[in-house]
């Protein structure tokens, strides 16, 4: 003979039912517009005391250094003018903003080190790979400033990704 569930924890049961079918419908209809979303981000992030890339982040001397290492280490895959092989994927533009907004630019900068280049990942000095992230972000219109971009893990991920500045 069962035990049948008193009525209870059906109750429970069934409650907790509802507001997990419920939760994604009541989430839905929060409309945020597209430009509010880019601004709110930015807000925030600027509230909370944090750096983007906007603020310029990395020199211009760093992103010529970074250009050439990325043409002795990189182009063969990504091209010259970083759109891809096909396989490779584009690191500007629309590509390289879907892959890393909102993640900060140490999670870019372990991305690369940890899978490039290509057979050879982690062969590069910290210094190049946080070259090449320079180039990276220079190439994808991003303001330059006074300071190097760190090498050190801890800084790298203090530095948010956004699209919008």
């Amino acid at each position: 003979m069962r035990n049948r569930p008193s009525s209870d924890s059906s109750r429970r049961l069934f409650a907790a039912l509802l507001i997990a079918a419920l939760c994604p419908f009541a989430a839905s209809l929060v409309v945020v517009p597209e430009s509010a979303h880019g601004t709110a981000i930015e807000a925030t992030l600027a509230a909370q005391g944090e750096t983007t890339i906007w603020d310029g982040v990395y020199t211009d001397e760093q992103a010529t250094r970074g250009q050439r290492v990325y043409e002795q280490e990189c182009a063969q895959c990504h091209l010259d003018d970083l759109m891809g092989d096909g396989i490779a994927p584009s690191l500007v533009g629309s590509s390289f903003f879907f892959r890393w907004s909102d993640l900060s630019v140490g999670d870019m900068y372990v991305a690369i080190r940890t899978t490039m280049p290509q057979g050879a990942p982690a062969s590069l000095s910290p210094a190049g790979y946080a070259d090449i992230s320079a180039y990276l972000l220079q190439m994808n219109k991003i303001p330059s400033g006074d300071t190097e971009l760190p090498t050190d893990m801890d800084d790298l991920g203090d530095i948010t990704i956004t699209e919008a500045q």
